[in-house]
């Protein structure tokens, strides 16, 4: 340690300040009264090997809070229930300590905890820094827990229960004692194995030769009954169910090696297949091993984001500032945030003004700044100020655990590819036992004395596990890597449909556009009104809107009495002010003249711009449209009272930033573009202009996007639509593959097959590129799996493939399409 740091804490001294302790006789400086005590405090308990025992502290490491008062809190009943399990006056808590660096600590904190009156048992994991702490809870409190780790300088913070085992770690934890076994235990018969190889070339002593076969039954017998255990439940299942799966194989293969291993050590036979028996095992387990850290890896991400969710809150009240258990929070409570801390639940900031962090939820590192009437969201970071929101959604509700709840649910979707891949291999694990049965009747009548090895040798190198791993594991990275790139994928059945699509349609409004329009211009087409009385009417007709647009009138402010609201998909909003009906939308919609204008041209087809040849049977001038397309960019929305028209509000929204770079790929990627949207037709034409776009439709209605994706299905493309997840939801229904960007309550609602998570359209063009790479690996597996099978299958069966050759070239097979499946992790946005 340097000269002038804290001999406990690393932190450096200031020359004025006068603080020492003595430790083995020497006077040692320390730089804060905290520090001088938690050292004499590890003196004096006789506990002063830890400072040799320990490893270079980080500077500030080991250093005790400022104030242990806080802890105190912890000590309620309501604490208690939330992070501790209760029983006969005694309690257990898992708590994570912050601020571990080397093994001296978990000395420390075992040893401190033991000395503190009223605790049972304090086991530490150095490892994963978790304390798993019991008492009684009359002798002391979780508080007295948290109070005395915090004096030791760390960091505590107490976990609930359902985060302290997560059902997928659990399965980690066996499956990796699993492979360690038998890792172990190839390892060791392989060591025998060469001896007793060794000694059929040069001679051995029979005494020697069966000491070593007798070895290596001692140690494959765990590897056999522990490791290969799952292969065993997994045949069972399927042979109960009728439906025999590929374990069914392996464990005949297993058995029948390692029964006629034991029969030949018994018998004095001429040779035993230990080795092949544990290396069969070992690369299985592996191979298991990494496609299941693969299905992981997303809910890790998941798991991740729920943990920036703070375990207790500030709830601000009529009795003042308290502190509660998150999971105590309820719609309508006041919460207040310090800078630094993460925001528990979805709300609306009331006071103060702040920037938040929320890279975690969008991936967008710039912060983004906040005042009152913004909306907050659950595991975002204020950075600034001191803010106080109210409550208005926890828990599952929250957009942080909507995503959650989709990324659950893509998770146990099987896609229609890995259930086809299931079916084949299935029918696959037949075949071979009847090729099994028929070779081994084969070589029993002309060559018995080989009859067994040779049957042997064709169940193993068989085993479809390369071509049942092949899908899955693909399908199993490709959802990880784009739930990575903020790409949650909620229907498995996509990925395929996007590697295959050759058309892909956008929506305007909220798509290509930013989402947050703004009233450009008020034209007053009824004198008996003005600008304010409509903005306040209008204001109040969108009240029951999920469209972008609204978002431009609520900005006005709501102070009018309304009733019996209804929303007419694609074409408006209405509602009774004053006993009078108003509606506000379409023109055609407000003053009921609908059949009259025949949406805009549509019925009539005029106005198709999709001149793609065959695509919807209409020729194209759009690229001429396009080169012409006027200045003006706004959609006109009307306002009208009982069937007359009153106001017409001009709206405008900017494009995204990057929809122009977007489409621009996507061409480039041999997609057809084009632009369908509900919006006017200059609005229309003028934003397909700008991005580039020669196709679109203008003045659609969802019903009307609908037919233009069943034609285009008709004339045989693949179409993706991109859109809104809540109005066009019959739209994204319809098309092959849909995605659509949500943000806040919308992700709750969308009934898209993928969803962007963020500001960013890049991501469309992300989506289709890893779809396409996903799919190009699962042709590779596939293509891999059947020309091994192919070749290994005929020399197995001529009785020149060994039982320990099959063993490894099978798992070596595995091995090479799960290895090549994970590849896809390493897929970059373009």
């Amino acid at each position: 340690m340097s000269a002038g740091a804290c001999f406990h804490c690393a932190l450096p001294v200031d020359p004025r300040d006068q603080y020492h302790v003595e430790i083995d006789g020497e006077q040692q400086p320390v730089c804060c009264p905290g520090c001088k005590a938690v050292a004499e405090l590890i003196r004096d308990t006789g506990m002063s090997n830890y400072y040799a025992m320990r490893e270079a502290p980080q500077p500030g490491a080991g250093r005790p809070a400022d104030d242990a008062a806080e802890w105190q809190v912890y000590d309620r009943e309501d604490m208690l229930a939330a992070f501790a399990e209760s029983s006969d006056g005694t309690a257990e808590a898992t708590i994570y300590v912050g601020g571990m660096y080397c093994a001296a600590c978990s000395w420390l904190i075992e040893t401190t905890m033991a000395r503190v009156p009223g605790v049972l048992s304090a086991d530490i994991n150095p490892v994963t820094h978790r304390l798993r702490a019991s008492w009684h809870t009359d002798e002391i409190g979780l508080g007295g827990i948290l109070a005395t780790l915090a004096n030791l300088g760390y960091d505590p913070q107490p976990l609930a229960p359902e985060s302290a085992a997560r059902p997928e770690l659990l399965e980690q934890r066996a499956a990796l004692k699993r492979l360690l076994v038998a890792s172990l235990g190839m390892m060791q018969v392989m060591m025998f194995a060469v001896g007793l190889y060794a000694g059929d070339f040069q001679g051995m002593e029979p005494d020697m030769q069966y000491f070593l076969r007798w070895v290596s039954l001692a140690v494959t017998t765990p590897v056999v009954f522990y490791s290969a255990r799952p292969f065993f439940r997994s045949a069972w299942r399927g042979v109960i169910a009728r439906a025999p799966g590929m374990d069914l194989p392996v464990s005949i293969a297993i058995t029948a090696a390692f029964a006629g291993s034991i029969y030949a050590t018994l018998t004095k036979a001429p040779a035993v297949w230990f080795d092949s028996v544990v290396m069969f095992v070992f690369f299985l387990t592996l191979g298991r091993f990494l496609e299941m850290r693969a299905r992981h890896r997303s809910i890790d991400r998941s798991t991740a984001l729920s943990n920036v969710l703070p375990n207790t809150v500030t709830r601000c009240g009529e009795d003042g500032q308290t502190t509660i258990p998150s999971s105590q929070l309820v719609a309508g409570d006041l919460v207040l945030v310090r800078p630094g801390e993460s925001i528990a639940a979805d709300g609306i900031l009331v006071d103060g003004d702040t920037a938040v962090d929320e890279a975690l939820l969008t991936g967008e590192a710039t912060p983004k700044p906040k005042s009152i009437g913004d909306p907050l969201l659950a595991g975002s970071i204020n950075l600034d100020g001191i803010i106080q929101f109210r409550v208005e959604s926890t828990g599952s509700d929250t957009t942080l655990g909507t995503i959650s709840r989709m990324s659950e649910r893509a998770r146990y979707a099987r896609p229609t590819y890995v259930q086809i891949a299931d079916r084949i291999a299935s029918t696959i694990v037949f075949a071979i036992l009847i090729i099994a049965a028929a070779v081994g009747t084969f070589w029993y009548i002309t060559a018995p004395d080989r009859a067994f090895v040779v049957t042997l040798s064709v169940l193993v190198v068989t085993c479809p596990c390369a071509l049942a791993l092949a899908t899955p594991a693909a399908f199993a990275a490709a959802g990880t890597r784009l739930a990575q790139l903020r790409l949650l994928v909620t229907n498995g059945n996509a990925i395929e449909a996007l590697a295959r699509s050759t058309c892909i349609l956008f929506d305007k409004t909220g798509t290509v556009t930013r989402g947050a329009p703004v009233i450009e211009e008020i034209e007053i087409l009824d004198d008996t009104f003005d600008e304010k009385q409509c903005l306040r009417i209008a204001a109040a007709l969108e009240t029951v809107s999920t469209h972008p647009i609204a978002s431009a009138f609520r900005a006005t402010g709501n102070d009018v009495a309304i009733s019996d609201q209804g929303v007419a998909v694609g074409d408006g909003v209405s509602g009774t002010i004053d006993s009078q009906v108003w509606r506000l939308g379409r023109a055609s919609f407000v003053d009921g003249q609908q059949s009259r204008l025949g949406r805009a041209g549509f019925v009539d087809g005029q106005q198709s711009r999709l001149g793609r040849a065959g695509f919807v049977g209409a020729a194209s001038a759009a690229t001429v449209a396009a080169k012409a397309a006027p200045t003006i960019s706004a959609t006109g929305i009307y306002l009208g009272v009982d069937g007359r028209l009153v106001a017409r509000f001009s709206i405008s929204d900017e494009l995204r930033e990057d929809a122009a770079d977007t489409i621009s790929h996507l061409a480039e990627l041999g997609l057809h573009v084009g632009l369908i949207s509900g919006d006017g037709e200059a609005a229309v034409q003028h934003t397909a202009g700008k991005l580039g776009i020669a196709d679109y439709h203008a003045n659609c209605s969802p019903e009307d996007k609908l037919e233009i994706i069943r034609a285009a299905q008709r004339n045989g493309e693949i179409v993706i639509m991109v859109g809104d997840g809540i109005n066009d939801a019959p739209v994204l229904a319809g098309a092959d593959a849909s995605i659509a960007p949500a943000h806040g309550a919308m992700l709750a609602q969308t009934n898209a097959d993928i969803v962007l998570v963020g500001d960013s359209l890049g991501s469309v063009a992300t989506a289709v590129l890893l779809s396409r790479q996903t799919m190009k690996i699962v042709t590779q597996n596939l293509a891999w799996a059947i020309v091994y099978n192919a070749t290994a299958l005929p020399l197995a069966a001529l009785g020149y493939v060994p039982p320990w050759a099959a063993a490894i070239g099978m798992s070596a097979s595995s091995l090479i399409v799960v290895l090549n499946a994970l590849r896809i992790n390493r897929f970059g946005a373009p």
